[in-house]
Order: structure tokens, then C-alpha cells, then sequence
């Protein structure tokens, strides 16, 4: 378990860089997506709650340092891993393939909204007005980052969470 944990955390932290140094350059009308919560969702959802909300808060830290928003990033990553632990499959799940499919998605659906809201609710960097930033962000950075969780899904969470 040590083991894991201190790959899962080097993992992360790689992630936050390439988040902040790479993908927050592909943006796509003022959005982009982001891998991290992924990764959180990914984490809370085969480990549990509680190492969810543990990786949000180190990805919330990381994330927040490297882009001077540390207070919001730590408040909306560890929720993210809070709420994405809801999903959590347990090792001795007989879930088949699909319903872990399934689990993932939602997990990483919810984490991805619940972040944006809460991001956008503190942050409105586009001066818009507060209802129309809202539908803009959320809706746009929403599916941007579902796109690229199908992609990690099928790349390399698939084999890890039907294997569990």
C-alpha cells in the first residue's frame, strides 16, 4: 500500500505540471481540460473517500502553487475527491466491467461539475455576468474534461479498474 501511495503522489504532482504547464494551454473557448481531477476521481474511486479527499487536497495544494490560486484550487480538489469517493468500488466488488465503466464516469462527472461550480462561483476571470459565466465554464470545461476522461479511461484506467 506504501508503495502505491508514494507512485499515486509522484503521479499526481507530474500531473498538476503537465495541468498547469501543457494542457492549460490547449484552451478551447477560454476553457481547457483538466486531468487532475481525473486522476483525483480515479484515485477516489479505487481507493476510497478518504484517499480521494487526500489526493484532491495534495493536487489542490500543487495545482494552487503553480498558479497562485491556492486557496481556491485546495477547496475545490479536495471536494472533488470527496464527492468522486462516493463512486468508490471496493477490491471485493463483484461489479462487472460495465458497472465500473459506469461508477468511473459518474465519479469523474460529478468531481468535474462540483469543481467547476465551485471554481467559477469564486473565480469569474471573464468579468461576465455571473449566470452566463456560469453556463459558459461549467458547460464548456465540463465536457472538455469528460472528452479527456473517456480518453484516460480507454488508455489506462480500463485495465486497472476491471482487473480490480
Amino acid at each position: 500500500m506504501f508503495k502505491h501511495t508514494i507512485l499515486d503522489t509522484f503521479l499526481l504532482i507530474v500531473l498538476c505540471i503537465v495541468q498547469q504547464y501543457a494542457v492549460s494551454r490547449l484552451v478551447i473557448f477560454g476553457v481547457f481540460p483538466d486531468i487532475v481531477t481525473i486522476y483525483i476521481a480515479f484515485t477516489a474511486i479505487k481507493y476510497g473517500q478518504k484517499q480521494g479527499t487526500t489526493y484532491g487536497f495534495i493536487a489542490g495544494i500543487a495545482t494552487g502553487i503553480l498558479s497562485g490560486s491556492i486557496g481556491t484550487e485546495a477547496l475545490t480538489k479536495t471536494i472533488e475527491g470527496f464527492i468522486a469517493g462516493y463512486f468508490y468500488i471496493p477490491e471485493d466488488s463483484h461489479a462487472s466491467s460495465r458497472q465500473k465503466k459506469q461508477m468511473y464516469y459518474k465519479g469523474v462527472l460529478l468531481a468535474a461539475v462540483t469543481g467547476r461550480v465551485l471554481y467559477t462561483v469564486m473565480i469569474n476571470v471573464l468579468s461576465l455576468p455571473a449566470t452566463l459565466h456560469m453556463a459558459y465554464s461549467i458547460g464548456i470545461a465540463t465536457l472538455l474534461t469528460m472528452i479527456a476522461a473517456v480518453f484516460a479511461y480507454q488508455m489506462f484506467f480500463k485495465k486497472i479498474l476491471v482487473n480490480n
